[in-house]
């Protein structure tokens, strides 16, 4: 081969090569491409996590009853972390919250908990997973609460039932209970998402009846509009939220910004009225009045 047929801008098959404006169109292409895509992607994401969600929600649900068969038909027992024995709860109520609280990695407050083998020491199924906003001190274990009128078994130990103002409102210990106090298993809800506002202690989700409010607030992992329950027959679904104050979104821990049931945050999500859906069937599914 002779040395000047070196440097054409031809290829040996004849061909040349792209232009900036055709490269500059395929790039334009792929990009408008990408854009219609993400938001498909989005959304696969979020359906996947709340597949995930439901699952551990059904587990959760499945070690309660397991639970329930072994101790003569009652709950598992759930109390705030303000009370005497509150480590002999649910999920051990140590404090966690956006700092560098241990109980927010400390694997062996769930595994050595009452309810811990009958989860199968498997530390997943408390997190949600769309909850993806770590503590100061890394992923928190648990994402759920229970309902505070379910299992408060030792209600009259731990003085803890007019905290609510629920009154005349009936605490559940046991699951037949559910039937006979006119709230049917498949209504009542037993475990759901907390909001991260208001995660910041025990597993003890408060419901308040009467002042319609929420003292803890329960989640929207899905979308920032849905939160995951599971209910006493079983089953699990996700529920949309039509307030927009229970949408307010996740985001990074900022000191200050996050505070306790009672804080200003908290008070923030209030729903304004016993006439807001999201508070009526919040509550309705949380307990029934008494006869």
């Amino acid at each position: 081969m002779r040395i000047e047929e070196c440097g054409r801008g031809e290829s040996r098959g004849g061909g040349r090569g792209f232009t900036l404006i055709e490269l500059l169109v395929v790039i334009a292409i792929i990009a408008i491409l990408a854009a219609m895509l993400l938001p498909a992607l989005s959304a696969a994401k979020v359906r996947a996590q709340a597949i995930k969600c439901d699952s551990n929600l059904r587990q959760l649900m499945v070690g309660w009853h397991m639970y329930a068969l072994d101790f003569t038909d009652f709950m598992v027992p759930n109390a705030p972390s303000t009370a005497l024995n509150a480590a002999e709860t649910w999920c051990g109520n140590q404090t966690q919250g956006w700092e560098n609280q241990v109980a927010n990695t400390n694997a062996t407050i769930y595994t050595a908990s009452i309810v811990g083998p009958y989860m199968g020491n498997q530390l997943g199924v408390y997190k949600c997973p769309g909850d993806n906003l770590p503590s100061l001190n890394g992923d928190r274990i648990r994402s759920y609460s229970m309902n505070a009128q379910m299992g408060n078994i030792l209600a009259n130990v731990y003085k803890e039932t007019d905290d609510d103002n629920n009154d005349e409102y009936y605490v559940f210990k046991k699951v037949t209970e559910l039937s006979v106090m006119t709230l049917s298993p498949s209504d009542a809800f037993i475990f759901c998402e907390e909001h991260m506002c208001s995660l910041y202690f025990d597993g003890y989700l408060q419901v308040d009846c009467v002042a319609a409010n929420w003292p803890d607030v329960p989640g929207c992992y899905h979308g920032n509009s849905i939160a995951g329950f599971n209910f006493a027959d079983g089953h699990a679904e996700l529920h949309k939220w039509l307030t927009p104050s229970l949408k307010s979104p996740h985001v990074p821990y900022t000191p200050g910004y996050y505070s306790d049931a009672g804080g200003a945050y908290v008070a923030a999500i209030s729903p304004s009225g016993k006439a807001n859906p999201d508070w009526q069937w919040f509550t309705t599914h949380a307990t029934a009045l008494k006869q």
